[in-house]
């Protein structure tokens, strides 16, 4: 009889990077000997990966033998309309109910802190004290687990990841050779403090309207990306499952993104990437490829920051300190996974 895992996460079809690591931990449970199932995942991404379906966690937890946590901002809660520390809710009531004894449990190509509620802390702790193995996918989450006491050999840093979508996910990529943009503006009123936001949106608006015919709008989610009113003729690409949308973003040119996952699965698939951000963890990730430059927080860019950025987004070119930088962090994302078993 084969032993069966259950994948906790923020996976419910509404977020294209959440889901995608869910499914490549997923591929890798299966490769160790698991039946998988990640509950709210989908029934189309379910058939695809070859998972169970389930709309809910009932009666999951009695099922498993083992328990995988991850991947995303899952140990902080910083970011998101709902804290990411909230699904750890998931795993810390069913230990209160006495359904992970005796179960391995393993945490894994996660952002972890900071934190801005002590609850939010209380909870990345107990689940960190009771997993075997923790994954964390830059140097600041390591970090912050140290901060509270979790540290040590159980803690490995390594890389997102959503880096080794190639290797874990059967898709062909759709070539267009177009620039993918997604800057949802309006999710961010941060950026209005920026007094150059207004003139940034124009000419966001300006750009898309000009090249319809040689850009996609890409969002992250089931809506059709903002930009689409006022580019109508405008190729868009919505997440409805996960290998369609991998297909057609891995035909892309270059990307413009103010979100982390596109701009980490872009940059997997070798196409070079650009982001006006306002979450500190994607300033992390350009970081970590070694192009600081090519991210600058939108509450601070100006219109000359956009203009650069769109103008590289039409020239740019995947080089080979891309290609080494690329396959170094491939390496480090595969020791988050290669601890499950």
């Amino acid at each position: 009889m084969k032993k069966k895992a259950v994948v906790v996460g923020p996976y419910r079809v509404h977020n294209f990077g959440d889901d995608l690591v869910g499914a490549i931990i997923a591929k890798r449970l299966q490769q160790v000997g698991y039946d998988v199932v990640i509950p709210k995942l989908g029934q189309s991404n379910a058939d695809w990966i070859g998972t169970e379906y389930a709309e809910s966690y009932d009666g999951i937890f009695d099922k498993a033998d083992t328990i995988v946590v991850g991947g995303g901002g899952i140990m902080s809660d910083t970011s998101g309309a709902k804290p990411g520390a909230s699904y750890l809710d998931i795993v810390a009531r069913a230990a209160i109910a006495g359904k992970t004894q005796g179960k391995r449990i393993f945490v894994t190509s996660v952002g972890a802190g900071p934190w801005k509620l002590p609850r939010s802390k209380m909870l990345a702790f107990g689940v960190s004290m009771m997993a075997d193995k923790i994954g964390v996918r830059d140097q600041e989450s390591f970090d912050h687990l140290a901060s509270i006491g979790i540290k040590g050999p159980k803690v490995v840093l390594g890389a997102d990841c959503a880096l080794l979508s190639k290797d874990y996910l059967p898709f062909e990529p759709v070539g267009s050779g177009k620039i993918g943009i997604q800057l949802n503006t309006g999710q961010f009123p941060e950026a209005e403090a920026n007094t150059a936001f207004p003139a940034i949106k124009d000419a966001i608006d300006a750009y898309v309207s000009e090249n319809s015919s040689n850009v996609v709008l890409l969002s992250n989610g089931h809506r059709r990306s903002p930009l689409a009113s006022v580019a109508p003729t405008c190729e868009t690409l919505e997440y409805g499952n996960l290998d369609t949308y991998l297909a057609r973003l891995s035909g892309l040119r270059s990307v413009l993104t103010s979100h982390l996952h596109i701009a980490i699965t872009a940059y997997s698939q070798r196409i070079p990437t650009f982001s006006l951000y306002v979450r500190e963890k994607t300033k992390r990730f350009y970081d970590q490829i070694g192009r600081p430059e090519r991210a600058i927080d939108i509450t601070k860019a100006s219109i000359d920051d956009l203009q650069k950025f769109l103008e590289a987004a039409e020239c740019a070119e995947w080089s080979e300190k891309d290609e080494e930088t690329l396959i170094r962090l491939q390496r480090q994302a595969r020791s988050l996974l290669s601890f499950i078993e």
